[in-house]
């Protein structure tokens, strides 16, 4: 008998133009540092914590991230890819309890944020940083909740990418 798989895997990618060189873009995406930022208002009335800094303890394939939030959860990361200045990707690995929206558990939860990619690419005098966020949803609530998400996703995304543009320039 086939076994159904009760969660839809998707994924999410958006892309901003940075003006700095591939060592300042990279130092800013391995080691995150945004909590001088304010996050939308839309992130506090949704309950999504604020991110506040990301530190590489292994630099490699392999090695770890630990991201903080201010609710004091973190994202316990496995770097899959490391490729410095052109690709770097990562398995998030929320703590148990990590609460998004009020009541979506995202380490173990009917809605579940996946992994990370980064990608840089010249383009002209500016690098194109690529992120690109996977997810999976309950297929018995996708049509529910797919669009929100997306939504959340994109202006959460947009946010990140911003505030490490505006570290790099």
């Amino acid at each position: 008998m086939k076994k159904i798989q009760v969660h839809k895997t998707l994924s999410y990618t958006s892309s901003i133009s940075i003006k700095a060189d591939g060592n300042t873009i990279w130092d800013n995406i391995t080691n995150v540092q945004i909590e001088q930022f304010s996050d939308p208002i839309i992130f506090k009335i949704l309950g999504i914590p604020k991110p506040l800094k990301a530190e590489i303890i292994t630099r490699e394939m392999g090695g770890k991230r630990i991201a903080y939030f201010d609710s004091g959860k973190r994202f316990l990361q496995e770097i899959t890819t490391w490729s410095p200045n052109t690709k770097y990707s990562f398995d998030f690995n929320p703590e148990k309890g990590f609460i998004v929206g009020h009541v979506f558990d995202i380490a173990d939860g009917v809605f579940r944020i996946l992994s990370g990619n980064y990608v840089l690419s010249k383009t002209g005098e500016s690098i194109t940083l690529e992120l690109t966020t996977s997810y999976s949803l309950d297929r018995r609530i996708y049509f529910l909740l797919n669009t929100p998400v997306l939504i959340i996703l994109k202006i959460f995304q947009r946010y990140l990418l911003t505030s490490i543009k505006e570290n790099c320039e």
